[in-house]
Order: C-alpha cells, then structure tokens, then sequence
C-alpha cells in the first residue's frame, strides 16, 4: 500500500506472527469458501526480520468466479497499541461483540488497500485474509469491526461452501 492512497485500507488483525504467505493454501481456502481465487503477482517478499517494522508491500490478484478480477495492494506490519484502541472503541460502540478481545491475539495487522470505500475486491482481499489469519477487520472509514461473516454479508453473500 503506498502512502498516497487515497482511502485508508482495511485493516485485517492477524493471529500469524510474521508476513508468511501460503499462496497455496490460501487459494485453495478462498475458491473453496469464497468462490475466488487469489494469487500473487510477484515473488512473496522476505518477512520482516526482529529489528524490521513493515515487509515490502504484496499485490495480489483477486478474481471472484463471475465478476472481473484486479488487484490490490497490502502490507503486513506488527500491530501498534493505537490499532488495538481502534478495535475496542469500534466493538464498544458494537455493544462489546468479543471482536476486540479476538483482536488482541493478533501480534500482526494485515493493510488491504481500497480504491474507493465501497472497494468489493479490498473487501474481498480481507474477508478471505481474516478467514485464513484467523482475527477481524477493522474499516476505518466506517470506523467499524466485523468477522468474516459480516464481511461476507457486506458483499451480499451466502455462505456456500464448494466442494
């Protein structure tokens, strides 16, 4: 994600420790519960070593069954004490839904980047990362918390699982 974005990305809390990314895997998760597929479009960066704070940014190819592929932009960063508040004033407003709590597992924060704020395949991007990295999403243009589920509900989804 480049720092001229003109819309904050999504931000995808992470139970993963490190910027690892199992391409492999992680298609087969997204066209199996997702009906996409995801691939990347360049060599994965290194991960970041003790003493780094961000990897390189990750493009990845996002291509829903049906609908047009593009692709979007993330980073993988630790998590800073401000997005942990941002997680818990979001859940607290939310009615204190557990997301926050779930959120403080996470020592990793994905940043899915938007072209616009109703960007479907950023939002996409997240829901499959949340699913595979186990934590929720934070949209700080709604300055909302929500799990995959909601997500998958934003995009107008049923839940269908292929075999």
């Amino acid at each position: 994600m480049t720092e001229t974005s003109r819309y904050d990305g999504y931000l995808v809390f992470a139970q993963q420790g490190d910027a690892r990314i199992e391409i492999d895997a992680w298609n087969a998760h997204a066209t199996r519960f997702f009906a996409t597929r995801i691939g990347l479009t360049q060599e994965q960066p290194h991960p970041p070593d003790a003493h780094s704070r961000t990897t390189d940014a990750v493009v990845f190819v996002v291509a829903p069954d049906g609908e047009p592929a593009g692709i979007r932009s993330t980073l993988a960063r630790p998590c800073e004490p401000h997005d942990y508040l941002l997680a818990e004033a979001a859940d607290a407003r939310a009615g204190h839904t557990g997301l926050a709590l779930l959120s403080r597992r996470c020592p990793t924060i994905w940043v899915v980047a938007r072209e616009s704020p109703s960007d479907r395949l950023a939002l996409r991007l997240a829901a499959i990362l949340a699913s595979v990295l186990l934590g929720p999403i934070y949209d700080p243009v709604a300055g909302e918390l929500f799990g995959v589920k909601t997500a998958r509900a934003k995009l107008g989804e049923l839940y269908i699982v292929k075999s």
